[in-house]
């Protein structure tokens, strides 16, 4: 009787019998990359001189460009009492703002104008207060680049201030964040944890790079009230013969805007694939 009671407990035993049934062992989560901040280019907007009128009807940055008027309203938000202007100047145009009663001009705020991207304009809450800001992503050109500028506007003192998201937030701590490996033309790329392989043009070596260079292609998107950065880094140009610029990743940031400082986190890296 003893020894079938002790192969009956061996046999429990080998089977696993009194633990929970239908479950696995938990993998640990992923540790996300630390957040990155930088404080904003911040510009207080000056009293703009009187205008007769202004328009009221939206056009695109290439219709005005060609109507040879020396105002045009390019966004707004009616609900929000928010309006965007474009100020014809002999140099470039630039921004004049309308938030509520409050008009103010932005003279250094220049509106890129070769590729006649108009402006585009959201109400969003970047600082988690409860309410929106008027937050606008300009078009700012480059050679063989697209690069969007971010502006997020706020009320201060009578006036507003425009709060610009700084060129050293993704061009220099975006790619430190970047660790690269690999071997020969597969690259492997790193943020944190998170790794992917990206096949290099002809003629370009893994072991011989040190950096991606990230700002060269930066674009800026809503999602639930959320508001993300999208950069693709790319090869340097002197790290290849190609004629053009050649990103290598997708990577995306939440953004967040709080006590003047601009803050990137929840960051994720994508094959330009996926």
């Amino acid at each position: 009787m003893k020894k079938a009671f002790l192969m009956v407990l061996a046999c429990l035993l080998l089977a696993g019998c009194g633990a929970p049934t239908g479950t696995t062992a938990k993998v640990p989560e992923t540790a996300p990359e630390e957040p990155i901040s930088a404080p904003a280019v911040v510009t207080e907007g000056r009293v703009p001189e009187e205008y007769d009128a202004l328009p009221t009807e939206v056009v695109s940055l290439y219709d005005w460009q060609t109507s040879g008027e020396p105002l045009a309203l390019l966004a707004e938000i009616p609900e929000q009492e928010m309006a965007l202007y474009g100020v014809a100047d002999r140099d470039a145009p630039h921004v004049l703002f309308r938030w509520g009663d409050t008009l103010a001009e932005f003279p250094d705020w220049v509106i890129y104008t070769p590729k006649s991207v108009t402006p585009e304009l959201l109400a969003l809450d970047l600082d988690g207060d409860g309410a929106v800001e008027p937050v606008v992503s300009c078009f700012q050109g480059g050679n063989q680049v697209s690069r969007y500028a971010l502006h997020v506007l706020q009320q201060s003192r009578g006036t507003l201030t425009d709060s610009q998201l700084p060129d050293s937030l993704y061009e220099e701590q975006l790619s430190a964040l970047l660790t690269l490996s690999g071997s020969g033309e597969m690259l492997t790329i790193s943020l944190g944890s998170q790794s992917i392989e990206a096949a290099l043009p002809e003629g370009v070596q893994a072991e011989t790079l040190e950096h991606l260079w990230t700002g060269a292609f930066v674009s800026w998107s809503e999602d639930g009230g959320v508001l993300w950065l999208e950069d693709r880094p790319a090869l340097y140009p002197e790290n290849s013969a190609l004629a053009s610029v050649v990103s290598m990743a997708v990577l995306s940031a939440r953004v967040f805007l709080s006590d003047g400082q601009f803050t990137l986190s929840d960051m994720t890296l994508q094959s330009k694939l996926s």
